[in-house]
């Protein structure tokens, strides 16, 4: 699969997830409390002015995104929104005086390496270590150290429970007794809607002068990855979980989702296979 196309699911996936963030935001929340409201909005425009003045310790941004997911949560909207919001002004621009950092850098290790065999024997100083580690955390751009500091808990705490707190489901006719216009129409949005989306979406930005489509793909792989968008877990069991209080409906929709992410991978890998032509 050519690198363009694989740059381009993983934006559309992204995209994606947001827009179904918002789907949650706006039609799953509850009554809205507008001193909270205000509150959210005072900690959006805290993350306003700390991303205008240049402020590059994650920290600051960290605590305001705490008191951001608080006062959503607490106004009725949904929580999640806060992730999107936070996401928007945390800076993942290098830093402004990122040659004199690097001037830094450089002068301390050729201040190091004048020490000759020490040098060798014991590797830098101390002190040595401690500036040049210093300096690397003011080269990271703080959107790049919070994912670096929050990845391993997301990836082997996070997702793992929010899979075993959603994804058990009972795999048995019975479950979809008297709900298949439910599953029917869980299957055909996530097996026909995600890949004839993105295949409107693509050809209509083409044929507008808005994209160009990269000449390392052809249409018919990017159908291909079209059909690997339907592929549905987090977002669709967590909206789902949302849309269907009931039970059983929650059950037959979970069945729906893992079906049609069945046969999505299945086409996706099918398309992709053949030649590219």
């Amino acid at each position: 699969v050519p690198v363009e196309l694989r740059v381009f699911l993983t934006a559309a996936a992204i995209v994606d997830d947001i827009g179904a963030i918002l789907v949650v935001a706006l039609f799953y929340s509850g009554e809205l409390h507008w001193a909270w409201l205000i509150a959210a909005a005072a900690a959006i425009g805290t993350l306003a002015l700390l991303n205008r003045l240049g402020v590059y310790r994650a920290m600051p941004y960290a605590l305001t995104g705490v008191a951001l997911w608080a006062g959503i949560h607490a106004a009725g909207l949904h929580a999640t929104l806060a992730g999107v919001l936070l996401a928007f002004f945390v800076p993942t621009r290098p830093p402004p005086n990122l040659q004199a950092l690097m001037a830094q850098a450089d002068a301390i290790l050729g201040a190091e390496s004048k020490r000759g065999p020490d040098v060798l024997r014991h590797g830098p100083s101390e002190p040595a270590l401690r500036a040049l580690d210093a300096i690397h955390d003011r080269l990271e751009s703080p959107a790049d150290r919070v994912l670096r500091a929050i990845e391993p808990w997301s990836s082997y705490l996070v997702l793992p429970l929010f899979a075993l707190a959603n994804a058990g489901v009972t795999l048995s006719a019975g479950a979809i007794d008297g709900r298949a216009p439910l599953v029917g129409a869980i299957v055909l949005g996530l097996l026909l809607g995600k890949p004839v989306g993105l295949l409107l979406g693509a050809a209509l930005a083409v044929a507008s002068g808005i994209a160009t489509k990269p000449v390392a793909y052809s249409w018919r792989q990017l159908a291909g990855a079209g059909a690997l968008a339907g592929i549905g877990f987090t977002m669709s069991l967590f909206i789902a979980g949302q849309a269907f209080p009931d039970v059983g409906d929650f059950a037959a929709a979970k069945l729906a989702v893992f079906a049609a992410s069945a046969l999505s991978a299945a086409i996706g890998v099918a398309l992709l296979l053949q030649p590219r032509g």
